[in-house]
């Protein structure tokens, strides 16, 4: 009988902890959104999503966990616990989203970091290709003057090459600049700042423009503005990363 009552006294209901952060994560959102005390979990959850703060996939789970923290603040309660049990997984899932809403990881702190080669509408065809194949880059930002011209792709080469031998059969083009002529709307980018979010990176890739195009990669600039030094470039090839560490791997 001493030790069932010992057990008893020792066990701490997992809706202890599911709750904390269930709080922690409303009360973060209501502040960082000026929410009215009127506006719902699941309003400020579509907000979050909508401001880059959390996936769409986590805000719908973080809109389950809505109806389970109803669950269990109003729901029957057995001895003064409540009979809903968070599962242990569901106690580390969101306690992960507390830590990714309330200090968001920044996709530079999670990339590796990469040189970035730029090269001018003068540079001779010859040296972007060099660069491609001893590199591997598939993007080559091209400024002049210091301010952005357009980003060199292996689509736009590739097409620069079909069209360019048609006529003769012949690689007349010399500089980076008839090259350019080629470039397609599918191979712009999209400019964010050094201290952007993973979410937001993730965000700004896969989110189609008003005319359903997708940017073939985003140049990282220290405020993200076009004519600033790039950084770095995010490709699609980092969004497994980022989208990993955004789920707490």
């Amino acid at each position: 009988m001493t030790s069932s009552n010992s057990d008893a006294s020792s066990y701490q209901s997992r809706a202890i902890p599911f709750l904390a952060a269930f709080n922690d994560i409303e009360t973060h959102l209501r502040i960082s959104l000026d929410a009215k005390r009127s506006d719902s979990f699941w309003w400020m959850v579509d907000r979050a999503v909508d401001k880059h703060l959390l996936s769409r996939q986590q805000g719908e789970v973080l809109k389950d966990y809505g109806n389970l923290r109803n669950a269990i603040s109003h729901g029957r309660y057995h001895e003064g616990e409540p009979i809903a049990e968070p599962h242990p997984a569901v106690i580390e899932d969101i306690e992960m989203l507390r830590g990714i809403l309330m200090d968001p990881p920044r996709a530079l702190s999670i990339l590796e970091s990469t040189d970035v080669v730029t090269l001018t509408p003068a540079s001779e065809v010859s040296k972007a290709l060099r660069v491609i194949r001893l590199q591997g880059f598939a993007q080559i930002p091209i400024y002049e003057d210091h301010k952005f011209i357009q980003l060199l792709t292996t689509n736009t080469i590739s097409r620069w090459v079909a069209k360019d031998l048609a006529d003769n059969n012949v690689l007349d083009a010399r500089t980076i600049g008839d090259v350019l002529e080629m470039v397609k709307k599918v191979d712009d980018a999209v400019f964010l700042s050094r201290d952007i979010t993973a979410q937001e990176a993730v965000d700004a890739l896969i989110n189609p423009d008003k005319n359903g195009r997708f940017p073939y990669a985003a140049i990282v600039t220290e405020t993200g503005k076009r004519n600033e030094r790039p950084l770095r470039i995010i490709t699609s090839s980092d969004l497994a990363v980022l989208i990993e560490a955004l789920n707490g791997r």
